[in-house]
């Protein structure tokens, strides 16, 4: 686990998003899908338009999205590791 994932569960959201910003994109997209699992397990709710997004939009797309996300993050976060160790 992640210093991001300790601080995403935590209640620290933005501290998260600061710290790993993938990693904190990834805990909220994964706690609106444990939120959906819920619904669908307890109460037998279907939501249509979960079918509606993926017949629309290609899964290779998500999976390049996320992607471009992680390295995005990976990113940030090591031009900032960068930037302070040419600071100090």
């Amino acid at each position: 686990m992640t210093t991001s994932v300790v601080a995403f569960a935590q209640g620290k959201i933005f501290e998260s998003f600061y710290i790993q910003p993938a990693a904190a994109l990834l805990c909220c997209v994964l706690a609106v899908s444990a939120l959906l699992a819920f619904f669908v397990a307890v109460f037998g709710v279907y939501f249509s338009f979960l079918n509606r997004f993926f017949t629309e939009v290609k899964i290779k797309y998500i999976i390049l999205a996320l992607i471009v996300i992680i390295a995005a993050g990976w990113a940030v976060t090591l031009a900032r590791a960068l930037a302070a160790k040419n600071q100090g």
